[in-house]
């Protein structure tokens, strides 16, 4: 699995961190990100996640590796 991810970063020109916290930033279903860096490093990544912007097609693609499946939350 983390191979076929990487393959998707890689196409995407980013890295394996920033692709995960902005495929997570992107899904309505989650509600919040709890992000933490004790490495500058790890900070960028955080950053460069905020604003990247996966495209649908490459969405569905990681949905489909990771097993993720889509929920409608029924409130009330």
């Amino acid at each position: 699995m983390v191979e076929r991810l990487r393959g998707v970063a890689d196409e995407l020109g980013t890295n394996l961190p920033v692709l995960s916290m902005a495929w997570i930033l992107q899904h309505p279903e989650i509600s919040c990100v709890i992000a933490g860096a004790s490495k500058p490093g790890q900070l960028e990544n955080n950053l460069k996640a905020s604003g990247f912007q996966i495209p649908a097609d490459d969405m569905a693609e990681i949905d489909r590796i990771t097993g993720f499946h889509r929920f409608e939350r029924h409130v009330g």
